[in-house]
């Protein structure tokens, strides 16, 4: 790995998964005392999209992440980051560890990230802890970290009623609406998922209605009791900005192919 000398955060690791999932490794001292559930803001370069990404993990001076490429941000990092350019956490109000019984975490994509974290401070308070996965394709990404933690792991193609003394999803906002719809009167603490600009409350793109009320996903969240979301009005916003970014993503899937291009007429 050669680090970028101008940067602050060099990625010291990266594995690809999958095509679509790879696992960074960033040097970035100041996240080392993140608390349960809590978040970070990265960009690979000053013109990038912020990305809000879970802290999966902590190793000494080293953060790890979990990185679904989606878009193109995500999948310039996957394709040429060796460093970030910014690196901001942790963020959020962490997840309330304590004994609670049985917990039961319903996820999807990099929902597991967020689920490894949260599993490691909640096998202190001595919590029975469960994991379903929902995959169409039947794929699990970190399966071993997450069979290290939790008492039962599985992958499920549709989710169903469960018997718990605590829900947790994350993942996915339609996954978190549907578990809440099914499991009615059980604890249920999700996590949203929304866009990030700042990660301090100042673009308001993060609102999220809450018990009838205006709350932050990045300042206030972003985990919250499932019952108080209005998971119809988050949703409704999802799709917000898809136009703007297919086309980024099409537009560097452009650049990759002229370099590959390039590449391949050098070596002729």
């Amino acid at each position: 790995m050669v680090y970028n000398l101008h940067s602050m955060y060099p990625i010291t690791e990266k594995q690809v998964l999958r095509e679509d999932y790879l696992l960074i490794k960033v040097r970035a001292n100041h996240l080392k005392g993140a608390k349960a559930g809590q978040y970070a803001l990265i960009q690979y370069k000053e013109l990038s999209e912020p990305l809000p990404l879970s802290i999966l993990d902590v190793e000494g001076e080293e953060a790890i992440f979990l990185v679904k490429t989606v878009g193109r941000s995500t999948l310039e990092l996957k394709e040429e980051a060796e460093s970030l350019s910014y690196v901001a956490g942790p963020l959020g109000v962490p997840f309330p560890v304590k004994h609670y019984g049985k917990v039961v975490f319903i996820t999807k994509d990099w929902g597991v990230s967020p689920a490894f974290n949260l599993a490691k401070h909640l096998k202190k308070e001595n919590n029975q802890l469960e994991l379903y996965h929902i995959s169409e394709d039947g794929f699990l990404p970190i399966k071993e970290r997450l069979e290290s933690v939790f008492d039962k792991v599985e992958v499920w193609d549709r989710i169903g009623h469960i018997d718990a003394d605590l829900l947790v999803s994350a993942g996915s906002n339609k996954l978190s609406r549907e578990v809440q719809l099914i499991n009615q009167g059980t604890q249920h603490i999700a996590m949203v998922n929304t866009h990030i600009l700042d990660g301090v409350g100042l673009c308001l793109v993060c609102r999220v209605l809450v018990d009838g009320q205006v709350k932050l996903a990045c300042t206030d969240g972003p985990w919250f009791f499932a019952d108080k979301v209005d998971w119809d009005n988050l949703i409704s916003r999802e799709d917000l900005f898809l136009e703007q970014e297919k086309l980024a993503l099409e537009e560097y899937k452009k650049i990759l192919r002229r370099k590959e291009l390039r590449k391949t007429s050098a070596e002729v």
